[in-house]
This record gives structure tokens, sequence and C-alpha cells, in this order.
């Protein structure tokens, strides 16, 4: 919206321009006499383009809002008052680093609906080893479906697509991504 002000902005801008350098007069048999149709004309563009040129200002000004909104939305969701000092620290954090003080990490909420690295196995063996795979590397083992588990859940696509490239390329196993939900019925449900 911003982008889009500042060219609304520059048209107004023009518009003005060029109604400023209209010429009002023609010419008579005794010279060149003022045309009130033509000034007219020049006061209607002169309007046109001072209107376009406050609402493109406006779009430039108030369009970034939006954004800067929902950068410091995140960013509140992304931090915690330290218990002792007060001062904003990252939920996982363990040490205060402005106060120094040794403190526990918050988990954040567990995840219902998410992304998952998931391991097409069968019964037994197979599925054992993608079990031990999937813990071996740190991530949570959810149940898909039939057989099928997968690592996750995850937030966003891009860290479902880490944790497979980790299971294909530390311990060979093949993986593909996909979006567990709990509304189709396709899942079982989640164990606390």
């Amino acid at each position: 919206m911003r982008k889009f002000g500042i060219v609304v902005l520059i048209i107004g801008v023009l518009v003005v321009i060029s109604a400023m350098g209209m010429d009002v007069s023609v010419s008579s048999g005794l010279g060149r006499v003022n045309n009130l149709g033509l000034m007219a004309e020049r006061q209607n563009f002169t309007i046109i383009g001072g209107l376009l040129a406050l609402g493109g200002l406006l779009m430039m000004l108030f369009g970034g809002k939006k954004e800067r909104s929902t950068v410091a939305a995140s960013h509140v969701q992304d931090t915690r008052a330290c218990p002792l000092c007060a001062e904003m620290i990252k939920p996982a954090a363990i040490k205060c680093r402005f106060c120094g003080a040794d403190i526990d990490p918050v988990q954040g909420p567990r995840l219902v609906n998410g992304w998952a690295a998931t391991v097409p196995c069968r019964a037994g063996d197979e599925r054992d080893h993608a079990i031990g795979a999937i813990t071996a590397l740190g991530f949570s083992v959810v149940p898909m479906m039939g057989e099928t588990v997968g690592a996750g859940l995850f937030a966003t696509k891009e860290e479902a697509k880490h944790a497979s490239t980790l299971l294909s390329k530390e311990h060979k196993v093949f993986s593909e991504v996909a979006y567990r939900d709990t509304v189709s019925g396709k899942f079982p449900p989640l164990d606390d």
C-alpha cells in the first residue's frame, strides 16, 4: 500500500504542475483574453491533482503501519520478562543477558495442528527404526495414518522440510512433508 501511495502522490503532483501550466487565454481580434471555460478546466485539474496528492501522501504515511504492527506483535510473542530484573528475554533463555541470573526456560504451547516430516513404514522393525531415528534427532514422534509416524509437529513447512532433510541425510530414512490436522478425522488423537 505504501508503494501505491507513492505512485498516486507522484501522479497527483504531476497533474497539479500540468494544470498550472495550462494556457487559459484565447486569441481574439483585440488580443488575448481569458476564457472562463479553460479557467474552470484548470481549476478542476488542480483540485483533482491536489486530492490525488493528498490521498497518495496519506497512503504513503499510513500504508506501512500494518506491517510494523505484525512485526511488533511477533516480537512480543518471542520474548518474556526475566523474573528477577523484568527485562525482555527470549522464552528459551536459561540465563538472563541483563542480570546474569539462571532461569528456567519456558516451553511454548504444544501444537495440535501443524507440519510433520512423515515416515511411511510397516509395523515391526521398520517402524521401530523410524521412531529411533526421529527420537535420535530430538524430534517428537507423532502418530499419522496407519503405521506411519511423523517427526514434528512444526509451525512452518520449512521446519518440517529441515527435519525431513535431517532424517534422510543422517539416518537414511525416507520422509515427506505433510500437514497433520485434527479436523479431517484422518489422524489419531495426540497423546498428552
